[in-house]
C-alpha cells in the first residue's frame, strides 16, 4: 500500500535535514540508518577532477580531500552569485537546485527504507535560514525544475516552523513565554515565541535574535578551547538571565550540535530554574513537515492560535463594494498567512469606472482606514458593463500591490486600457 507524505525540511548553509510526516501521523526524521543518527545532508558540491562529474551531499563530503577548486560549500548566503570549479564556471542558484534534487530524490528512498512500504512525497516545505528577499527569489528558481512541480513546494522562515511544531505539543508544555536557543553553527541565534492566552484565538508571536555569543568549532589548543567555552559559560548564563527577566517562561529548547558535551555547567542551573528544558537537532525539519502537513490535511491545532512571526502579513484587507444597495465588504487577504504567499484576484463588475476602495485593518495595533485606487475613466457605459479584473500580492510585509485590468464586456465594450498598478505602504 503506497502511504502519503509530506517532508518537512531545515535548510541552513550547512546542511538540508529532512522529517516526513503521513496524514495524521507524528513526524519523523530520517537517519543514517535504523536506529542511526540524524541524517544531515552535507551543503556541498564537489567535481571530479578526472570526469568532471559533480557530486553533491554526502557523496561529495566522501571525496573531498580539502577545500580546493573543485569544491563548493556554506553557499547558501551567496546565491545571486558564481564560483568557478576545475576552470568551469556555476552559478550558486544552479548548484543549489541540483543539491536539492541530489537531496530530495535520497530522502525518499530513505523513507520507504524507514517505513518497509511505498511512500510517495505530496508535498515539500523548506523551513530555511536566514530567509532574506534575495533568498526567496533564488530558491524559487530552483524549486521550478525539481521532480515535483512547483505547486508543491513551499519556503517558511525558522519562526513559522517552530510555532508549528511547538503547537503540537502536550498543553503543559505550552505557556507565555518559549525559549528556542538555536547553537547549529558557531553564532547562538534565540528566538522568544510568547502567546497570548487571553485573546481568541490566542495571539502568537515569535521574534528572533542574534546574540553575539560564539562557540567555535575549532581552537588552537586545548587550553584556549577549555578557556573559551568558560567564558562562553558564564556569558550564556548572564544572557539567560536577561532573557527570562520579567517573563513568564515555561519552557527552553536547546538546538544543534553546539550544546553537546557537558561545557555550560553554570548556564544549566540558570536554564533549568522552574522550566522545562529539551535538547535536541530536528525541531525545524519536523516544525516543517507539521506546517505543511497542516495545509494539506487541516486539523484544529491552528484554528486556536494566530501566529504573527517575522514573515506574516499583519493586516486583514478587503474591498468595499455594493451588493444590489446595499453596501458590503469582501474580504481579500487574510491576516496569519505568509506575506509572500498572500495573493488573489476577483473581478468586479462597476458602474462608473472612477476608483476602489480597499479597507486595511491591523490587527496587532491601530485603526482601520482605506486607500483608494483612482481607475479614472470617463466613458459611459449603461449598466454594469466595466468589467475589471483586480489583482493583489504583496510586495513586501509593509507593501500591498494592486494591478487591475480593463476585461471589457464581450463585444459591447472593448478594454479602455490593459493594466494599471498601485502600491500601498500599509500602516499600523
Amino acid at each position: 500500500m503506497v502511504k502519503q507524505a509530506v517532508l518537512g525540511c531545515e535548510l541552513n548553509d550547512l546542511f538540508l535535514q529532512i522529517s516526513y510526516a503521513a496524514e495524521g501521523e507524528t513526524p519523523i526524521t530520517l537517519r543514517n540508518g535504523a536506529g542511526g543518527e540524524i541524517l544531515q545532508i552535507p551543503l556541498m558540491v564537489t567535481k571530479d577532477k578526472s570526469t568532471g562529474e559533480l557530486y553533491f551531499g554526502q557523496e561529495a563530503m566522501d571525496r573531498v580531500t580539502g577545500l580546493g577548486a573543485n569544491t563548493a560549500h556554506s553557499f547558501l548566503t551567496k546565491l545571486g552569485e558564481s564560483v568557478t570549479l576545475l576552470g568551469e564556471n556555476y552559478q550558486y542558484t544552479e548548484l543549489l537546485r541540483g543539491f536539492l534534487d541530489h537531496a530530495l530524490e535520497k530522502a525518499l528512498l530513505c523513507a520507504q527504507e524507514m517505513e518497509g512500504s511505498n511512500v510517495e512525497t505530496t508535498a515539500v516545505m523548506l523551513s530555511v535560514e536566514p530567509f532574506l528577499p534575495e533568498m526567496r527569489s533564488a530558491l524559487e528558481g530552483c524549486l521550478h525544475n525539481l521532480s515535483l512541480p512547483r505547486e508543491r513546494f513551499f519556503l517558511q522562515g525558522h519562526e513559522e516552523s517552530i510555532f508549528a511544531y511547538l503547537i503540537h505539543q502536550p498543553e503543559r508544555l505550552l505557556g507565555y513565554v518559549t525559549g528556542i536557543f538555536d547553537l547549529t553553527g558557531e553564532k547562538l541565534v534565540t528566538y522568544c515565541m510568547e502567546m497570548n492566552p487571553s485573546t481568541t484565538p490566542v495571539v502568537t508571536s515569535v521574534v528572533r535574535e542574534e546574540t553575539g555569543l560564539i562557540r567555535k568549532k575549532h581552537y588552537p589548543s586545548i587550553m584556549e578551547h577549555d578557556r573559551a567555552l568558560a567564558e562562553l559559560d558564564q556569558q550564556l548564563a548572564e544572557y539567560v538571565e536577561g532573557f527570562t527577566a520579567g517573563r513568564i517562561v515555561t519552557s527552553i529548547y536547546l538546538i544543534g550540535d553546539g550544546f553537546a558535551k557537558d561545557w555550560y555547567t553554570k548556564s544549566r542551573h540558570v536554564l533549568c530554574r522552574n522550566r522545562k528544558v529539551y535538547a535536541g537537532n530536528n525541531l525545524f525539519s519536523k516544525g516543517a513537515a507539521y506546517s505543511m502537513a497542516s495545509r494539506l490535511w487541516p486539523g484544529t491545532e491552528r484554528e486556536d492560535f494566530l501566529f504573527l512571526g517575522r514573515d506574516m502579513l499583519r493586516f486583514n484587507v478587503g474591498m468595499k463594494i455594493w451588493e444590489g444597495e446595499k453596501e458590503s465588504y469582501l474580504p481579500l487577504l487574510d491576516a496569519g498567512s505568509n506575506w509572500y504567499d498572500a495573493k488573489t484576484q476577483t473581478e468586479v463588475l462597476m458602474e462608473k469606472p472612477d476608483s476602489l476602495t480597499f479597507k486595511i485593518t491591523p490587527i496587532f495595533r491601530g485603526k482601520a482606514y482605506e486607500e483608494e485606487a483612482v481607475i479614472g475613466e470617463d466613458e459611459m457605459r449603461e449598466g454594469r458593463a466595466f468589467r475589471f479584473r483586480v489583482e493583489l500580492s504583496m510586495k513586501d510585509a509593509q507593501t500591498l500591490s494592486v494591478r487591475i485590468t480593463d476585461e471589457g464586456f464581450g463585444s459591447f465594450y472593448p478594454p479602455k486600457f490593459v493594466q494599471k498598478e498601485f502600491e500601498f505602504s500599509l500602516r499600523e
